[in-house]
């Protein structure tokens, strides 16, 4: 398959905007925010693509958060882990798609522009960032979100139509860098809820941590498909795991509280309004200049499922670690593609 997008190295690994805004913006997305939902669960995206699943969307990362207990390394069940990181997101933009009024400005503000430009480049003015995706987390007293790398894309197969766990095996793997796009992350956060700050490995897996506060009208702008990172537990060090979360629970602001409440409508738990971490997260494409984005968008759907097993049960063969003969579907082996490719921080020497 012939190689349409340019490689490029990080020139800066991320971006600290401090105001991300002026106060009245931030005051207006907040406002949208509180205004906005009910705000479903992260954990009901589903990809609906050739390849059937049954593996959760992300495996991966939930897989290590159990076996590890994450940051604080906690001996808890994992039905207790599963509701610490069951959190809530909304879409709010798609590229210049309006899912959700009133987030324009953020999806086209400057600043989140020109820090993508600073990490990868500008090509002498011909790089192209173009906005792909805006979306809300929603953070309870309680939760905190596993170490992991986001989700990257490629020509042809992105979360709508792969399994997201897919995706990231992909881009840990190596064997598709000629068909990712390379894709900057802007976290933005309001309010001023306590806990919650990212925990970011700029310098690889190996490396120390580092950590971001989350505080108002602030962000980080950095490659998070390419950086581990997560977020510490919202709220006090020893905060109790938040109520049962059933699968279809929402989110939403009601009469100066964050209420959540169950599918047919019952009131699960409650939450004051500065208690719930608010982070809304900008990814934005980057291509070298106007002809790498339309060589991009041209390649769309050239990567099928077959060439994505072609290339990781034979890499996978070349190891030792499948026969020859094998021919199994990816779903069933997920846990070798994990062990073989991703390698996630030691949270115990950090």
């Amino acid at each position: 398959m012939t190689h349409l997008l340019t490689r490029v190295a990080a020139e800066r690994q991320h971006v600290h905007l401090d105001p991300l805004m002026a106060p009245d913006e931030a005051a207006a997305i907040n406002a949208g925010i509180l205004a906005g939902g009910p705000y479903g669960l992260y954990a009901a995206e589903k990809s609906s693509g050739e390849l059937e699943s049954k593996v959760a969307e992300r495996y991966d990362a939930a897989r290590n958060y159990i076996t590890t207990g994450g940051y604080a390394g906690v001996q808890e069940p994992p039905s207790t882990l599963i509701r610490r990181t069951g959190y809530f997101r909304s879409t709010l933009m798609h590229a210049d798609r309006v899912v959700v009024p009133g987030f324009e400005a953020l999806n086209t503000l400057p600043a989140l522009r020109d820090a993508a430009r600073s990490i990868y480049g500008d090509n002498g003015g011909e790089a192209v960032v173009a906005p792909a995706i805006l979306y809300l987390n929603l953070l309870v007293p309680g939760q905190e979100l596993a170490v992991h790398i986001d989700v990257p894309e490629f020509a042809g197969a992105e979360r709508a139509i792969t399994p997201q766990w897919l995706l990231v095996v992909m881009r840990a793997s190596g064997l598709f860098e000629d068909l990712r796009v390379p894709i900057t992350t802007g976290i933005s956060y309001f309010g001023d809820a306590p806990g919650g700050a990212l925990r970011y490995f700029p310098d690889g897996p190996d490396g120390a941590p580092r950590r971001f506060e989350a505080t108002d009208n602030t962000a980080m702008v950095l490659d998070t498909d390419s950086i581990y990172h997560g977020v510490e537990r919202v709220g006090a060090d020893d905060e109790p795991a938040p109520v049962d979360i059933v699968a279809g629970a929402t989110l939403h602001h009601h009469d100066g509280e964050w209420v959540m409440s169950a599918p047919d409508g019952e009131r699960i738990g409650g939450y004051p309004v500065d208690a719930v971490r608010i982070s809304i997260s900008w990814k934005a494409y980057w291509f070298e200049n106007a002809e790498a984005q339309r060589a991009f968008e041209a390649a769309r759907g050239t990567l099928t499922i077959a060439e994505i097993e072609r290339r990781l049960l034979g890499d996978l063969r070349e190891r030792g670690l499948l026969r020859s003969d094998e021919q199994p579907q990816l779903p069933d082996i997920v846990d070798l593609l994990i062990d073989t490719y991703q390698r996630f921080p030691d949270l115990r020497a950090n």
